[in-house]
């Protein structure tokens, strides 16, 4: 039967997002019905809050610079369902996603998995029938029982843990840290950088329970400079987004626990040194602290970790420019934090010489949709009287006030949602 590539687009967005039963066991069962794709590359694995898409990224740049023909899987995608699965940074064109889709389809939706097992079995058996070498992969929700996690990989990473998807992680940090932690295998090391004692502590006993390599990228990331050269170092200094500092110092660990380099010879690596060059040089991320023009940023940051990292990137932005007003376009999920994350921006960018100028509020186009009407509501409650804030059910409306209205002097934040922000640049690309 011959596809379309619309019409396969059509058909994986008809599979139910959740379906009940052991999807770890149905993954497994699936990619055994297809031979075991998953088994025929390495692969790096990575879980967390916040940051292991930026992780994911680095890190598969910098094994495709190593010589290494790698595979990067992703989640969710921003404009295109393409982007979740590339090999040596370009996306899955539209003909390999068909022809992909077409050799798995009957066979795979006749086990009736959910939406993101299918992809992550489309993605395996593309990357080994690509003959890559190396896979980085990042887990969808959680990491325990996540598909991805049916992997045996050289190496595991975990990132910022902070509060979401609450309803199905746990609703604290210990627990949500618990969930990532199970990514954790039987002497597979361990890298770390969760950015919470709490959440160290839990994987700290994991790791040492089952007798696991591991390092917490916190404590070494000063004995760094000591094999760093200046022009690496001066390259994740200049990262606009503070929070990629913190990004990069966990790659830096991970690949020296993977063996690319001697952080104890006597003088520099010069070739990990340039290795690292190209990746940092080569690192972009659609979406994270993104600038469409230089005072328009966009950020899929939704949880409140996240927006505390993005306000503290924006401020010293701030701080280094001299702008001070700044104007918010908001949308949110449903499920998510959404007044702490308004209190938040309210708060953090209306003190330190900071003044909110304009708030547009939006909804996203999905079932998930938070009513503009409630967080214009919220908008007013931590935000002065005066303030301008409005709101509309389109975010391509909201997107074209916010742009007409917007002067030199003031920058405007778009934040909320990674799915507002594909929205956002779906329109962009084409003006």
């Amino acid at each position: 039967m011959t596809t379309s590539y619309d019409e396969m687009v059509s058909i994986i967005s008809s599979i139910p997002k959740f379906v009940p039963g052991d999807n770890m066991e149905k993954t497994l069962k699936i990619l055994e019905k297809l031979g075991n794709p998953h088994q025929k590359f390495k692969s790096v694995h990575i879980a967390g809050t916040n940051g292991k898409g930026s992780v994911a990224k680095m890190m598969s740049i910098f094994l495709h610079e190593e010589g290494f023909r790698t595979g990067l899987f992703i989640s969710p995608h921003l404009v295109r369902i393409n982007e979740r699965m590339s090999i040596d940074g370009s996306d899955i064109s539209d003909d390999e996603m068909v022809h992909i889709f077409s050799t798995i389809r009957d066979d795979v939706l006749d086990m009736d998995p959910p939406q993101y097992v299918f992809l992550f079995v489309m993605a395996c058996v593309y990357f080994a029938e690509m003959g890559c070498e190396y896979v980085v992969l990042e887990t969808g929700l959680g990491g325990r029982l996540d598909a991805t996690n049916v992997v045996e990989p050289e190496l595991s990473i975990i990132t910022s843990i902070g509060l979401d998807h609450m309803q199905y992680l746990g609703n604290t940090i210990e627990e949500i840290a618990w969930e990532k932690a199970g990514i954790i295998k039987p002497q597979i090391p361990v890298v770390y950088n969760t950015g919470s004692d709490i959440a160290d502590e839990v994987i700290f006993k994991k790791a040492a329970d089952t007798f696991t390599p591991f390092v917490n990228v916190r404590e070494y990331i000063e004995e760094h400079k000591a094999f760093l050269t200046d022009e690496v170092l001066e390259k994740i200094d200049s990262f606009p987004a503070l929070y990629q500092k913190d990004n990069a110092h966990t790659v830096i660990e991970a690949t020296t626990m993977m063996g690319f380099n001697n952080p104890k010879q006597e003088q520099y690596d010069l070739r990990y040194n340039e290795l690292l060059k190209k990746t940092f040089d080569s690192f972009f991320f659609p979406g994270r602290m993104e600038f469409l023009k230089e005072n328009v940023i966009i950020d899929g940051a939704h949880n409140e970790d996240a927006i505390l990292r993005l306000v503290e990137s924006v401020r010293a932005l701030c701080y280094k420019t001299g702008m001070k007003k700044i104007s918010i376009l908001f949308a949110v999920s449903s499920d998510k934090n959404y007044e702490s994350i308004i209190r938040i921006l309210a708060k953090q960018f209306s003190t330190g010489g900071l003044s909110i100028e304009d708030v547009y509020v939006s909804e996203l186009n999905s079932d998930r949709k938070k009513d503009a009407g409630e967080l214009i509501g919220l908008f007013q409650k931590y935000l002065p009287p005066e303030k301008h804030v409005v709101g509309t059910h389109s975010i391509e409306r909201a997107w074209n006030m916010a742009m007409e209205e917007l002067t030199d002097d003031t920058l405007l934040v778009a934040v909320g949602s990674l799915y507002m922000v594909g929205e956002i640049i779906s329109q962009w690309d084409g003006q």
